[in-house]
């Protein structure tokens, strides 16, 4: 038997859908799928709009990190359902992994925004597969992703995704010290090369890359509308009167050695080695 409810007090089950909705809008993913979405059959009607469903944030939230990341995966998924292919912004941390991502790219043509951080369960493959089915995307993060590199990747990102304004690629793990006398090494400049084909670049963050001089310049000539450009720990690049020509018409730059106070994966710094053999060891933070 139900309890009787206090006199003048209101029944919020009873509110309409739409109104149920309109508040939910305020709330994020997490809190519908796992609060909100499950009080009652009206309130699991109003979780199930597909308007709830356009942005999907699972990136930053208490609750995730006491979960496994098949319980994750799953509510990923249904997130993604709900969205009846009107999903438009998606952003994962740690719990995505190839299959999630080739779920996500049969079911969101619309997507705009991508953002996958410290998912080693993502590969070059399982990008590259998903990336082809996302032709408005706009905006990209692949940060602290081990598995995610190169310039096979980075050019099928260029060339699938016209639309791209905005990449962000944070690296984390070893990175070599160039020798200087190799500056056009393929190994420093490859993931260049391919970042170079995202020709529609306004903004470009490579946090800890290996790219060198040649590397940048490379981005610079084939991304002409750049107005944000931040290389902070790249320790490849030497900036020179010829890179500080290019970057003249670049409204806000970072430079490698400038400040990482506001720098959101502090925790993830790269660790810098120089000489190979071992003779001498260069470590940054």
């Amino acid at each position: 038997m139900e309890a009787p409810q206090a006199p003048g007090a209101r029944d919020w089950s009873e509110l309409h859908v739409d109104a149920l909705s309109l508040i939910f809008t305020k709330l994020g993913a997490i809190e519908v799928l796992m609060g909100a979405g499950l009080v009652c059959h009206s309130w699991l009607d109003a979780a199930k709009s597909p308007d709830l469903w356009r942005s999907v944030d699972m990136s930053n939230h208490k609750t995730l990190e006491k979960m496994g990341v098949k319980a994750l995966r799953a509510m990923g998924k249904v997130a993604v359902n709900r969205s009846c292919g009107q999903l438009e912004a998606f952003m994962g941390k740690r719990f995505v992994n190839n299959d999630l991502l080739k779920y996500i790219g049969n079911r969101a043509p619309s997507l705009r925004r991508l953002s996958l951080i410290s998912c080693d369960s993502v590969s070059n493959e399982g990008v590259a597969g998903a990336i082809k089915k996302f032709p408005l995307l706009a905006d990209l993060e692949l940060s602290l992703c081990l598995d995610v590199s190169g310039k096979c990747v980075f050019e099928t990102i260029g060339k699938s995704c016209t639309q791209l304004k905005r990449f962000i690629c944070c690296e984390h793990g070893i990175r070599r010290y160039e020798n200087r006398f190799e500056e056009g090494s393929i190994i420093y400049n490859s993931e260049a090369m391919g970042i170079a084909t995202m020709t529609k670049l306004h903004t470009l963050q490579l946090f800890g890359s290996s790219i060198n001089n040649r590397g940048l310049a490379a981005i610079l000539d084939n991304c002409p509308n750049l107005e944000s450009l931040d290389i902070r720990y790249c320790f490849n690049i030497m900036m020179d009167d010829t890179l500080q020509a290019k970057c003249a018409a670049v409204r806000s730059l970072r430079l490698p050695h400038d400040s990482i106070d506001d720098y959101e994966f502090k925790d993830k710094l790269p660790t810098w080695s120089r000489a190979p053999r071992g003779d001498f060891i260069f470590l940054c933070g």
